[in-house]
């Protein structure tokens, strides 16, 4: 693959004068500040490409440790000249966050005007596991605000409180989930943050922690949870008649154990072998049993909602790397792993030296990941920059067509970093452009298209790249009006007549652009009226559309958050119906959330093939 690659440089047209003549505004305007982004705890070091470091993303980096976690909130009075400053002596245990508006998180009013009863009601649905860094953004930013709490009837203290930090747990966020409830000035969660740590140690094969704790608890709480860990702990301490006991006791109480539970107990017994044809929705007990006993998960064991779980299947040397592959792309996709770590997965993949002498080759009779990860190790090992590129181009296009772009585009940062924007990479720019908007890095990507921009006049290919780039700048800028030219461009790339696919695109972006407040002329909207006039995706709810505009027309900003996220639902932006978006992103425009409408609308136009 090494060598080097000439592109033909073509005149300029009509189309090159619309792009010198009013694409620089447009590109001045790129966001350097786009959503925050809550990332995993754990990071893994990645195969190092020869690069100077990332710059930072769009917007902040925030990782939470609980030792960053300061005290409750302190009250100020003046008295005079004095000034007093002392712990305020009611704290409602429902509005202790841990991020202020100041630090990343919403304003301390999210939850003026809103009903307690349909909070309560409605947060146990967020769809936590959604493939969407932007909504796990928004969902983390929403659970984590502090804030005075809904009004509305009390039936028990801190149980909002409680509800998010089940939430989560469910997300994998143990850590801060703990933090969280520890915040709570008036304790009372000891018994919840207890499961919550065992399950944290389970997940991190800490068995000297988790069964010290399950022996302690086992004499304070009668929970079968409890019951289920001391069995465990009792099975891997070869204690088996203790253990055998316990689990006869456990099998007829009101709580028996699940039929894989019995199956893995029995196992590290040594009653039988453990066969698991199945093991939906798993817990970390059952996971660190599969550990324990050294047998791969079955295959449905990576339709769970718990990212946690998917970064341990992940982080199992011993078990398929295919399922490990698989499963360290979905928790990518949530925003629940570094990209980083997809990388080294990629790179530790055994293929043979005739595969590898032939990547592309190969690849073309692959799918899935290891598809990937034998184009990911051909970029790696390539020493010349433009046949990466070429590389780099082929691997994001086939993950494109699996649904993997934003992931793959994401591992591939490094590699893509290396490569200047410059006149030689020009013709690169739009996959350069598009991998830097899926990893959030804007002002990156306005680079890209400002080099494609700038030599639209003489090449085709950069004439091609900044049409496409376009509706992403667009859509990430702060400018109102569209530029009716690049529009037209844009159209007059995709081609005459117009097909299907087109269509679908043309009112992807035409909504799009409106619902991030740029201005569409009627005359753009009709050049729609000739294709499908019926849209058949779904589309959410009256009764969420009516409860949406009304929470966003009022300003209840925690409220439209939440019915936004439950609209887009776990299949997020790339599987929600236009309809949906538009209304989703405008709401969170009008309730002052432009970057969190931004980055979701970046996300649908990226899915969408914009």
């Amino acid at each position: 693959m090494s060598g080097s690659r000439n592109r033909p440089r073509a005149a300029g047209a009509l189309l090159a004068v619309l792009l010198f003549t009013c694409g620089s505004a447009i590109a001045e305007e790129v966001d350097s500040e786009a959503p925050i982004r809550l990332v995993p705890l754990n990071e893994i070091e990645q195969p190092q490409f020869d690069a100077s470091p990332l710059s930072e993303p769009a917007g902040e980096l925030l990782v939470l440790e609980a030792e960053d976690l300061g005290e409750p909130k302190t009250s100020v009075e003046t008295d005079g000249d004095q000034v007093k400053v002392g712990k305020l002596n009611e704290i409602d245990a429902d509005a202790v966050g841990l991020l202020s508006e100041s630090s990343g998180g919403y304003p301390d009013s999210l939850w003026h005007g809103s009903r307690r009863d349909r909070v309560m009601a409605l947060l146990p649905r967020l769809p936590v596991e959604a493939r969407s860094p932007a909504m796990r953004s928004a969902v983390l930013k929403l659970l984590l605000s502090s804030g005075e709490a809904p009004s509305g009837e009390v039936i028990e203290k801190g149980r909002l409180l409680r509800l998010r930090a089940e939430l989560l747990a469910r997300m994998g966020e143990y850590d801060v989930a703990i933090a969280l409830l520890q915040a709570s000035p008036s304790g009372g969660f000891e018994e919840i943050i207890a499961r919550y740590d065992s399950d944290r140690m389970f997940l991190k094969l800490d068995f000297v922690g988790a069964c010290g704790k399950a022996r302690t608890r086992i004499d304070i709480s009668p929970l079968p949870y409890w019951q289920r860990a001391l069995i465990f702990c009792q099975s891997r301490s070869q204690e088996v008649e203790a253990a055998s006991l316990g689990l006869d006791l456990l099998r007829e109480s009101d709580s028996p154990p699940s039929a894989a539970f019995v199956t893995l107990i029995n196992a590290m017994n040594g009653y039988g072998e453990a066969v698991l044809d199945s093991l939906p929705n798993p817990t970390p007990m059952l996971v660190s049993m599969l550990r324990v006993l050294n047998i791969p998960a079955p295959a449905d064991a990576l339709d769970v909602a718990n990212p946690a779980l998917l970064r341990v299947f992940a982080s199992t040397s011993d078990s398929d790397i295919e399922l490990r592959l698989a499963a360290a792309e979905e928790a990518e996709a949530v925003g629940a792993l570094p990209a980083e770590s997809i990388g080294l997965l990629y790179a530790a993949v055994a293929f043979s030296s005739e595969e590898l002498a032939n990547p592309i080759e190969y690849s073309a009779d692959m799918t899935g990941p290891l598809a990937r990860a034998i184009l990911y190790q051909a970029i790696l090992a390539e020493d010349v920059p433009t046949a990466r590129a070429e590389a780099i181009g082929i691997t994001l296009e086939r993950a494109r067509e699996e649904g993997r772009f934003a992931t793959m585009a994401r591992a591939l940062l490094s590699a893509i970093q290396v490569l200047p924007a410059t006149q030689e990479f020009a013709w690169f720019a739009a996959e350069a452009g598009r991998a830097y908007f899926a990893a959030n890095r804007w002002e990156e990507a306005g680079r890209w298209f400002n080099l494609a921009l700038a030599e639209s006049g003489t090449d085709l290919e950069a004439q091609q790249a900044a049409v496409q780039l376009w509706p992403l700048v667009a859509l990430s800028g702060e400018k109102i009006e569209v530029d009716e030219d690049m529009l037209d461009a844009w159209w007059e790339y995709q081609g005459s007549p117009l097909g299907p696919t087109t269509h679908q695109r043309g009112a992807l972006l035409l909504t799009l652009l409106a619902a991030t407040g740029h201005e569409i002329s009627s005359e753009q909207w009709d050049a729609l009226l000739a294709g499908p006039l019926i849209e058949p995706s779904a589309v959410t709810s009256p009764a969420l559309r009516h409860a949406l505009s009304a929470a966003a027309d009022n300003g209840r900003i925690g409220e439209t958050v939440l019915l936004a996220l439950l609209g887009l639902g776990s299949g997020g932006p790339q599987n929600s119906g236009v309809a949906t978006l538009g209304e989703t992103i405008s709401a969170l425009r009008t309730a002052g959330l432009e970057r969190d409408a931004q980055a979701i609308a970046v996300e649908a136009a990226l899915a969408g093939g914009l």
